[in-house]
C-alpha cells in the first residue's frame, strides 16, 4: 500500500513538474511565478496570488504534500489522487496547451476523449489519457480553466480497472471549485 501512495503522489509531483512543453514555460509553471507556498483551511486554498474554494471531500480523503503545486488528495480506499494547481502570472496560453502540457514526460500517452467543461461558472477544457509510468499503466483525468486572472490545472489519476467508477467523485469535486479572489 506503501508503494501505491508513494507512486501516486510521485506522479501528482511529475504531473505539475512536467507540466509545459517548453522549457520557459515549464520554469515559469512550476515556480508559479515565484509564488510563497500556500495554505488551506476549510477547504480554502489562499496564496499570496489567489485564492479558491475547493469541494469538501470525505474522511476517506487526506491531504498529501506536492511539490511545485497547490494540493493534493489521496484516497487510499480507492487508490485514487486528485490535485489541483495554480498559476496567477501574465501568460497567454489557450485551454488545449495547458492540457497537453500536463502530461509531457508520461509514457504511452492515449487521449481517449476531450470536451469543453464548465467550471466555477467558466469555461474548461476536459481531457482523459491513458498513460505509463514506469511501466505501470494509469488512467487519467485532468481539466484546465482560464479565469481572468489564473491558469488553473485539476487531475485524477486511479488504475484503469477503477477510473469509471470513480470519476463521479472527480467531477463533484470539480463543480465544487469557486476562485474567491485573484491578483
Amino acid at each position: 500500500m506503501r508503494e501505491k501512495v508513494s507512486f501516486f503522489i510521485g506522479l501528482s509531483l511529475i504531473l505539475v513538474m512536467s507540466s509545459c512543453s517548453a522549457t520557459k514555460f515549464l520554469l515559469n509553471y512550476a515556480s508559479g511565478d515565484d509564488r510563497k507556498p500556500g495554505k488551506m483551511k476549510d477547504w480554502v486554498y489562499t496564496t499570496e496570488r489567489n485564492s479558491y474554494r475547493v469541494a469538501p471531500l470525505s474522511q476517506n480523503w487526506k491531504k498529501v504534500p506536492v511539490e511545485g503545486g497547490d494540493i493534493a488528495f489521496y484516497n487510499s480506499a480507492d487508490d485514487i489522487i486528485f490535485t489541483v494547481s495554480s498559476v496567477c502570472a501574465d501568460r497567454d496560453y489557450d485551454l488545449e496547451t495547458l492540457s497537453d502540457s500536463l502530461v509531457v514526460g508520461l509514457g504511452k500517452k492515449r487521449m481517449k476523449l476531450r470536451k469543453d467543461i464548465e467550471v466555477g461558472g467558466a469555461g474548461g477544457l476536459y481531457t482523459e489519457y491513458d498513460v505509463s509510468l514506469d511501466d505501470e499503466n494509469l488512467s487519467l483525468a485532468t481539466v484546465v480553466h482560464k479565469s481572468s486572472k489564473c491558469d488553473y490545472d485539476f487531475s485524477y489519476s486511479t488504475d484503469p480497472a477503477g477510473f469509471q467508477a470513480s470519476l463521479g467523485k472527480f467531477i463533484d469535486f470539480l463543480s465544487g471549485f469557486e476562485e474567491l479572489w485573484a491578483k
